[in-house]
């Protein structure tokens, strides 16, 4: 039999779990983070998990047990935990230079022109980057900056269900009411659209019969001079809704985005912070639809499992002068060298295409769930970025986050973790590491099933 290619890009060997999870040290080290580290902390709470190291899709705490990891970084770590072609870049490029600003370095220039040629559609080999610093939040300060700039209009439309950050103007931008709650007023001039959520359309309409009427609600917001709108200069959007629980358009949904955009004089700003480098089948998510977008934002996977963040744009919005947009870390060399490992890594090793056959796989497990348990309302999903929305089981299908809390917990002292997701919590979000072998796949989702099994028959 022939050994899975990826096999010695994760952990070897079987799960290894105790009895009691978390372990005494785990417990100890968890118990002194809380002494020290604010309240604000979420990832603990959830999944009491210490860890150690990581290799691809799985991690060990310092208890020594292993763990399947579902999570894959919540979208930065497509190429896995400590990929030996990043750890190995990485390695080299400390010995020479970690800090530079933003003079020119090998890696980072590297990293530009990688950017560059994989662009999405017209933008590919004609366009221009703006590293920017360390988190995605940042990058999507810079592009809607650039996108102010440029069409000297105040208001941009965002969407439903979206999340772009927690910073000044990326948490106002952010849809998600507690995230911001305490934080108000925000960045003026900011309007939510509806996203197409089919399973929650908010018009009461099933797709393909509804016509995209949510795409023709936004055009109208934006056409009609009375719908408070300030003169938007910009659309952000996700390509597929991650935290907003793995939302996936209908098909045409975005091509119909950048003719309302092109008709009304409008930049596109895709948001490809989670869904870029390989995640959904495809070097970025806007692919799938053919169309390009005017700037585009990159991070988590940009830097495979090292913080950084960018902006690629058509080089005919490059209007803005030095000083525009500054940052001290951008294009930090270490994260740069990072960077063109794993890109270079995804390449050679087809992640894209590997992340459409694997994501294959789990939707179609995933679809049998769903025809088992009642619970299991919805699942969507592209690439190996797939999500199961639970639900109560009454007739409008309301939202089940507890559900979906009590699976986390069974998941996760059987070897297996799962991260939540979706406007309410209840979505569970399958989508680890590019590298995960089919076997480990497999065990995982045996796991979760098993789970899932438990949990609603309780």
């Amino acid at each position: 039999m022939t050994r899975d290619p990826f096999y010695k890009y994760n952990l070897q060997g079987v799960l290894k779990v105790t009895e009691t999870i978390p372990g005494p040290k785990s417990s100890a080290l968890l118990a002194e983070q809380r002494k020290y580290d604010s309240n604000a902390l979420v990832y603990p709470g959830q999944v009491p998990l210490a860890l150690s190291r990581g290799l691809g899709a799985t991690v060990e705490d310092i208890d020594g047990n292993i763990f399947i990891d579902f999570s894959g970084g919540v979208g930065a770590l497509n190429v896995g935990h400590s990929n030996p072609a990043v750890v190995e870049a990485i390695k080299w490029q400390a010995d020479r230079l970690a800090h530079g600003l933003d003079f020119p370095s090998r890696p980072r220039v590297a990293l530009s022109k990688k950017l560059v040629e994989l662009a999405p559609g017209k933008m590919r080999n004609s366009s221009k980057v703006l590293m920017c610093g360390p988190t995605g939040a940042d990058a999507v300060e810079a592009a809607v900056k650039l996108a102010k700039f440029n069409t000297k209009k105040p208001g941009i439309v965002s969407f439903e269900g979206g999340w772009h950050g927690v910073s000044g103007m990326s948490l106002s931008l952010t849809a998600k009411r507690s995230a911001k709650a305490n934080y108000l007023p925000g960045v003026p001039e900011v309007y939510f659209a509806p996203y197409p959520y089919c399973f929650r359309c908010p018009f009461g309409m099933e797709h393909p019969g509804c016509g995209l009427a949510c795409a023709h609600y936004l055009e109208h917001l934006i056409k009609d001079p009375d719908t408070g709108l300030a003169a938007p200069g910009a659309v952000l959007v996700e390509p597929v809704q991650g935290e907003g629980g793995i939302v996936v358009p209908p098909a045409g949904y975005m091509k119909e985005l950048r003719r309302i955009c092109d008709s009304n004089g409008l930049l596109l700003i895709m948001d490809e912070i989670q869904t870029g480098f390989c995640r959904t089948g495809k070097m970025f998510a806007v692919e799938h639809e053919g169309i390009t977008p005017d700037i585009m934002t990159v991070s988590k996977s940009m830097g495979s499992g090292l913080p950084i963040s960018g902006i690629v744009f058509r080089k005919e919005l490059d209007t803005w002068g030095p000083g525009a947009h500054v940052g001290t870390f951008r294009g930090n060399a270490l994260s740069c060298a990072a960077g063109v490992a794993g890109i270079e890594f995804m390449e050679k090793h087809a992640l894209a295409e590997r992340s459409k056959q694997l994501g294959a796989k789990v939707l179609k497990r995933c679809k049998e769930l769903q025809s088992k348990y009642a619970p299991v309302g919805d699942v969507r999903g592209r690439g190996l970025y797939v999500g199961m929305e639970l639900v109560k089981r009454d007739k409008v299908r309301s939202p089940d986050p507890d559900l979906l809390a009590r699976l986390q917990k069974e998941c996760f002292p059987k070897g297996l973790i799962v991260w939540k997701g979706g406007r309410a919590g209840n979505v569970a979000r399958i989508m680890p590491a590019l590298v995960v072998t089919e076997d480990l796949l497999d065990e995982g989702m045996t796991i979760f099933e098993r789970g899932l099994k438990a949990v609603t028959q309780a």
